[in-house]
């Protein structure tokens, strides 16, 4: 089966001032993502799902892009929308991407992307195994037989249980960084203005938002990134290949503990679902203490903070977990959460809080551009 359509979904309408903001940002990012695909010519066809009309306007502009407008409701599922897309599509392949990933992926990176989709037809294909934000797979029917989950990260799981060949695409910060939270927003306004300057539009966005103090916590976070044998702490669902890159792209100490990876694909992102070690020292020592003493041995820190909350069954809203992002405290219900956010906040080094993104591809970035881009990582 030689065609392919590349299947990209962006909605969900997100409730509050900072959801909204990164709602925003998304649909800029989405847009860049359709034309890059349109442009690199291996599809049949690009479609953008989604439930937002002016997004849809836009998109529906873009020569070789077709949308498809869904009803916005409460009771949305992604495998089922996504089995409904591919029955539209019966002779064909695909490759799905989700609004806010591929940003800095190279027009060659998606070609071959296509490629390793059409040369492995028993296969799926993702860029990450455990949790996918893109997969694709030259045979729709298999997927379309399986009882797919609500949200993307866990279908090459599924689809490898049910006998299909798990293929990953090689690791790069084009495959492995995907927009979600404000952190991952932080990190593109650090360094869209030397990596990706024809973004403007996504620059502006982003800079409409609230990101002090965050913005300048990292920034220095991002010097740290540039200094030979810094002592950098990396905290989280960190991957070998993350460690690999910043050893091979810069010259820092790296401090490294890496926990609860898959911890989305595994079910174990409720709260008391995680298991954390740092956790448990935090609750021993108290926030304060734990930075003192981060704050000894580390000159910058990037903090998977998910990890700790689910350890710490904090019951966060979307917006409460964007807000510890941003070092708003004061818009924190659960005194715990608060406490730390604060503690982060005025801790004696630089630190950044944030998902899975900021301690793969978006701390990867960070050096890449604090390094002039000369980091083989982009």
């Amino acid at each position: 089966m030689d065609g392919l359509v590349a299947l990209v979904f962006e909605g969900g309408r997100r409730q509050g001032e900072i959801s909204g903001w990164v709602e925003r940002v998304r649909e800029e990012l989405a847009i860049s993502l359709c034309r890059k695909l349109a442009s690199s010519g291996v599809f049949d066809d690009v479609v953008l799902i989604t439930d937002g009309p002016a997004l849809a306007d836009r998109a529906g502009a873009i020569d070789g892009v077709s949308v498809e407008l869904d009803r916005c409701c409460d009771n949305y599922h992604f495998g089922a929308r996504l089995v409904q897309a591919l029955q539209a599509r019966a002779a064909m392949g695909f490759v799905y991407m989700g609004g806010g990933s591929g940003f800095f992926m190279t027009v060659p990176e998606i070609v071959n992307f296509a490629e390793m989709v059409k040369n492995n037809p028993e296969a799926i294909v993702a860029n990450n195994l455990f949790s996918a934000d893109m997969f694709g797979t030259a045979s729709s029917d298999a997927i379309a037989r399986l009882n797919l989950p609500s949200n993307d990260n866990s279908v090459p799981m599924i689809a490898g249980a049910a006998g299909m060949d798990l293929v990953a695409l090689p690791p790069s910060v084009g495959s492995v960084f995907d927009v979600d939270t404000p952190s991952d927003l932080l990190v593109l306004a650090s360094v869209i203005p030397q990596l990706a300057p024809e973004e403007a539009a996504v620059l502006d966005a982003i800079r409409s938002g609230p990101i002090e103090p965050a913005m300048s916590r990292l920034a220095e976070a991002r010097e740290v990134l540039g200094r030979d044998f810094a002592e950098v702490g990396l905290f989280g669902r960190v991957s070998p290949a993350t460690t690999m890159d910043l050893n091979t792209c810069t010259r820092c100490r790296l401090r490294v503990f890496s926990e609860e990876r898959n911890m989305r694909a595994l079910g174990r992102d409720v709260p008391g679902g995680a298991r954390s070690l740092i956790g448990k020292h935090i609750e021993a020592v108290g926030p304060e203490a734990f930075f003192a003493d981060l704050a000894w041995c580390c000159d910058a820190a990037f903090i998977d903070t998910r990890v700790l909350f689910f350890h710490m069954r904090a019951d966060l809203s979307q917006e409460e977990r964007f807000a510890s992002d941003l070092f708003l405290y004061d818009r924190l219900a659960d005194n715990g959460v608060a406490r730390f956010v604060k503690a982060a906040a005025e801790a004696g080094l630089p630190v950044t809080l944030g998902g899975h993104s900021l301690v793969s591809g978006g701390v990867r970035l960070l050096a890449a551009a604090e390094h002039g881009g000369r980091c083989d990582v982009v």
